[in-house]
Formats: C-alpha cells, sequence, structure tokens
C-alpha cells in the first residue's frame, strides 16, 4: 500500500505525541529512571523549577483573626514535620502578620508587592510619589538611599501628618526592596497566583453549598 510524503510526516509527528502524551517533561524524566533502574552508571535526579503553585493544604476557618491564622499554621507543621517556611509572601492583613510573626519568627515575611502597589494608587494621587514608591518597593538600593530619599520625600510632599505614609514605613522592611534584596525569596514577591486560584475556586462556590460540597468542589478544582 502507498503512501504520500505528507502521510509518513504525520505518522511520525503521531508516534512522538504518542510518546509525550503527558508532557514532554514527564516523559523525558520517566525515560531517565528507567535508564538508571537498568544501567548501574545512570544516575537521575530532577526538581521542578518551574516556579508553579503547589497546594500543601486547604482550610477552613471561622474568621480572620490572630487565633484562626495561628491554629493554621500549626497544623500545617504537623503535615510538614515542623519543617518551618523561610519565606513567606502575604498580602497586609495584620492579623495574619501577627500570627506569621509568632510562628515563624526566624522567617522572611514580605508584603505582596501587588497589594503593596494598589495601596499606593488608593492612597497617593501625585504621581510623582507612585514613581518613588514603586522604585523603593523595586530598584536595588541600599537601605541609607532609601531611607534619604523617603526622608526627602515626606518633606517635599508634606506628608507628616500621614497615617497611612506613617503605617507603610513602620513596614518598609516588610516590603522595601533595600531591606528584602539579599533576601533569598526564589523570585517570588507576590501573591498573584495564589489570588488567581482563589478567583477559580470562587466559580465552583455559592451560599447554597454546605460544607461537604465547598470541601468536594473545593477537592475538583485543585
Amino acid at each position: 500500500m502507498g503512501f504520500t510524503k505528507k502521510d509518513a510526516y504525520n505518522y511520525i509527528e503521531k508516534t512522538k505525541r504518542e510518546k509525550i502524551v503527558d508532557g514532554d517533561g514527564n516523559a523525558a524524566i520517566i525515560y531517565l529512571e528507567k535508564k538508571a533502574v537498568s544501567d548501574l552508571m545512570c544516575m537521575a535526579r530532577y526538581s521542578n523549577n518551574h516556579k508553579q503553585t503547589t497546594i500543601f493544604g486547604f482550610s477552613l476557618v471561622l474568621d480572620e483573626s490572630i487565633g484562626s491564622y495561628t491554629w493554621l499554621p500549626e497544623n500545617l507543621l504537623q503535615v510538614m514535620c515542623n519543617k518551618k517556611p523561610l519565606v513567606i509572601v502575604t498580602d497586609g492583613c495584620d492579623s495574619m502578620r501577627a500570627a506569621i510573626k509568632a510562628m515563624f519568627s526566624e522567617a522572611t515575611h514580605r508584603l505582596c508587592a501587588w497589594h503593596v502597589e494598589k495601596n499606593v494608587t488608593s492612597n497617593v494621587k501625585d504621581e510623582g510619589l507612585r514613581q518613588l514608591f514603586t522604585r523603593w518597593l523595586y530598584s536595588n538600593m541600599e537601605i541609607e538611599e532609601f531611607e534619604a530619599g523617603w526622608d526627602a520625600a515626606v518633606e517635599e510632599y508634606r506628608l507628616h501628618d500621614s497615617f497611612w505614609v506613617k503605617e507603610t514605613y513602620d513596614k518598609r522592611r516588610m516590603w522595601a526592596n533595600a531591606y528584602l534584596k539579599d533576601k533569598f525569596c526564589v523570585g517570588f514577591c507576590t501573591t498573584f497566583r495564589c489570588e488567581e486560584i482563589n478567583a477559580n475556586v470562587k466559580k465552583f462556590l455559592n451560599l447554597r453549598h454546605n460544607v461537604l460540597e465547598l470541601v468536594q468542589n473545593v477537592e475538583l478544582m485543585v
């Protein structure tokens, strides 16, 4: 039975796709693991460095109090064999911040850059001052340069009586890159991916669901 050049091409492509039906990376890992079993001189090790979001747990809490946010990591630690995280990125929730400080005092706790920018947009109307905040948030500068720039901005824009500015300054070690640039955060500075997950989870939820349906729907989602 004859065949055309296109038939041969399609057959080859079909064969290639069948070999990587679960993804080319996964297929390569399976191949190397089998190789390591059959060949004693072969060593196969791999690590997922694609910065994918990995969900270690799901928790249903009564409220957003310090008690609830303390209970959550306490139970997470049990699951994680008491292995404490080195870096934590959250929004600006004060209750969560207090719980993390109590539970993980040695961890680097940084505020989500996206939430910081959102707060700046809501509280700062001057475009020049907004640009300064963006620079403080992301630029690679020394602490002395940040502090000098902050003091100059407070004077120039007359911010001495601004409660929001004072509160933001008090949290500077959690968002200003001058204080965080030497901390190993694996490239993460936002909770954006978690926000995406939350948005998708909400599509499966409504007020008529009971707790069992809530858990089952979240399981389907994640």
